[in-house]
């Protein structure tokens, strides 16, 4: 384990807010582990990351797989299992049809989830989208059969972790488009391609059955797309999505997604059909190639003073250089604080070349909200990994600490990859690729003993592979772990 101690700073003129009130802090940051060796010779991109409730050896990983087959229909979602708090790790699930976007987590009563989509070009022109859900009642050891069921766009999994009457009911968010509310009742009925929305099944025992929660709609030139999901302890749902607008030629056609967005929150009350009027967090700016990811959202779970507070993390890609930006709400997501810029830049590197990217945010058992990033240098393939953290709620935060380089070391090596000619990054079916992003999404989870746990996927190995290592912050890095 490396102690990396984080002195007081002042704040400074990108943003960053002076730490003073956090007193001395320390990182202890863990090695960095080759999450995907089981599978070193296929290619990963797009992780998510999922942490046991009360089992801290228990974490569950989800990544794409066969990125490269997709053109043959190959290309699927897998999952990886730790039972040991993240030092090794095995396959655990794997989706057995074309699929993407994969997801995964636990729900309060400790089961674990992994579900990926999928679509193909004819099935896409009518709006119909398939989700294969894979369960395990014993927290990741053993998994049931495939559930598969319709799904939309970039899903996103929730579960209400609270005392009350709706414990334990699961979410899936998606995007689709849609002509009409459905009726209530079970979910199934075959969606046109008019209107885009955001949609919500809703399962009350274990995905054994789904009911149809809630649907917005966005009217307007742009349409929506879900980045975030969380339960409050009151069991409403709060959906982060951001609005994307389009590029349009002299003659009113799609050419493209314009560089402008809007991230906003709309709440559905507990077992509430519908979302209530959409609130908006922020207007941002996404126009540099690894800029076009989805974002991140949290929920202090804790019964501290920053019970239920949601933190939503974004990426601003506005002049002079890329922001990642923070936000908190106190009230559900009527309000929001004004975005603050966590990503502190070295004076010794041009700002110019500098690319932040990809935040993602979760909160500990002690209320530590923690938000890792990448940090592409414009001359190397893989990015960095950062982390920084805040103790009070998001108004402080403080400078950043390195959670892995490009081309750090791994623990018990690295298994590289012997390239063939056509992994040249443009031949069609290359395992590697040019300006490798990792995918739309990154991982990011504290387990049940408060350490942090960062996901990400990156190409040092010759393709691209999924990797972990371990954050404490805190009175968590000071322990014994």
């Amino acid at each position: 384990m490396i102690d990396r101690p984080a002195a007081r700073v002042a704040a400074t003129a990108f943003g960053l807010a002076a730490a003073a009130s956090l007193g001395a802090q320390t990182f202890r940051v863990g090695p960095t582990v080759h999450v995907s060796r089981a599978g070193a010779e296929r290619a990963h991109e797009e992780v998510i990351l999922g942490a046991h409730p009360t089992d801290p050896r228990r974490v569950l990983g989800c990544s794409i797989v066969d990125r490269d087959r997709y053109a043959a229909g190959g290309m699927h979602g897998i999952a990886y299992a730790s039972t040991d708090g993240g030092a090794t790790w095995k396959p655990a699930a794997e989706s057995t049809r074309l699929n993407g976007d994969p997801m995964c987590g636990y729900g309060p009563d400790g089961r674990a989830y992994f579900l990926s989509i999928g679509t193909d070009d004819e099935s896409w022109k009518k709006a119909e989208w398939w989700m294969e859900l894979f369960v395990s009642a014993d927290g990741g050891a053993t998994w049931g059969k495939e559930i598969v069921s319709p799904g939309g766009d970039r899903p996103y999994l929730a579960f209400d972790d609270g005392d009350g009457a709706t414990r334990g009911i699961g979410y899936v968010v998606y995007a689709i488009r849609a002509g009409a509310l459905d009726k209530k009742g079970p979910f199934g009925v075959p969606r046109d391609a008019t209107v885009p929305t955001i949609e919500v099944l809703r399962s009350d025992d274990g995905w054994r059955t789904r009911t149809k929660a809630a649907v917005g709609v966005s009217l307007g030139p742009g349409f929506p797309t879900a980045t975030g999901a969380a339960v409050l302890s009151d069991g409403s749902l709060a959906v982060l999505w951001l609005k994307r607008f389009m590029k349009r030629d002299a003659n009113g056609n799609d050419i493209g997604q314009a560089d402008r967005q809007e991230l906003l929150m709309s709440v559905a009350r507990p077992r509430g059909e519908l979302f209530g009027p959409p609130v908006k967090i922020a207007d941002l700016v996404a126009d540099r190639p690894a800029s076009a990811t989805f974002f991140s959202l949290a929920r202090d779970a804790t019964r501290g003073r920053y019970r239920d507070h949601l933190y939503a993390a974004w990426t601003d890609t506005r002049p002079p250089r890329p922001r990642i930006l923070v936000a908190a709400s106190s009230d559900g997501g009527k309000t929001w604080s004004p975005a603050r810029a966590v990503n502190d830049v070295p004076a010794a590197k041009s700002r110019g070349r500098l690319d932040d990217y990809m935040p993602t945010v979760a909160v500990n058992r002690d209320g530590v909200v923690a938000v890792t990033w990448k940090r592409r240098y414009r001359d190397e393939d893989d990015a960095d990994i950062r982390l920084t953290a805040s103790r009070d709620g998001g108004a402080t935060w403080l400078p950043s600490v390195l959670v892995a380089a490009a081309r750090g070391e791994i623990q018990g090596g690295l298994t590289r990859v012997a390239l063939r000619p056509t992994d040249d990054g443009a031949t069609p079916g290359s395992r590697s690729m040019k300006l490798f992003k990792g995918g739309d999404t990154s991982g990011l989870a504290a387990d049940a003993a408060g350490v942090f746990h960062a996901l990400w996927a990156d190409q040092r190995s010759g393709i691209g592979q999924v990797f972990t290592a371990t954050i404490a912050v805190g009175d968590a890095a000071r322990g014994s772990r």
